[in-house]
Order: C-alpha cells, then structure tokens, then sequence
C-alpha cells in the first residue's frame, strides 16, 4: 500500500491535482514536510487531528514532518499581533 492509498483508505483524501506525480514523487524519495499549529486557543482540537494524523502516516512512511507550535504561527493571520 501507497501513503496515498493509505490516506484515502482513512477518508483523509478526497482528491488530489496531478496526482500521479505526488504519488510517484513520495514513492521515489522522501520528503521534508512542514505543519504550523497556531498556539493562540486554549487547547488543541479536531481540526489539528486531522493534520497531525496525516503527518503521522507520511512519517511511517519515511518522510520528516517539522512541525512548528510557537509565536511566529500563531502570529501569522492573527490580526490581534
């Protein structure tokens, strides 16, 4: 099984632009990949499970997740900073 077959199988795909060269490219190498969480609420929720599930997968599957919580996300598309 593919990671992308994978996250379809999970319901986290719904439909992908040129995808068989993003299916041949996470085949044939590994990928650095970036997810920011914005620290501003209280707590986590659904919405960044989604996102860290789907970097969980991509990491079994060989490729390095960096994922940034901290003040520069958070302050990106925060109209209050």
């Amino acid at each position: 099984m593919t990671v992308i077959e994978e996250l379809r199988k999970r319901g986290l795909i719904e439909q992908i632009i040129f995808e068989e060269d993003l299916t041949e490219r996470l085949e044939k190498e590994k990928i650095t990949f970036y997810l920011g969480i914005d620290p501003t609420a209280d707590s986590l929720h659904v919405g960044h499970l989604v996102s860290i599930n789907v970097a969980r997968i991509l990491q079994k599957y060989g490729h390095k997740p960096l994922i940034l919580v901290g003040g520069a996300t958070g302050g990106i598309g925060d109209p209050s900073r």
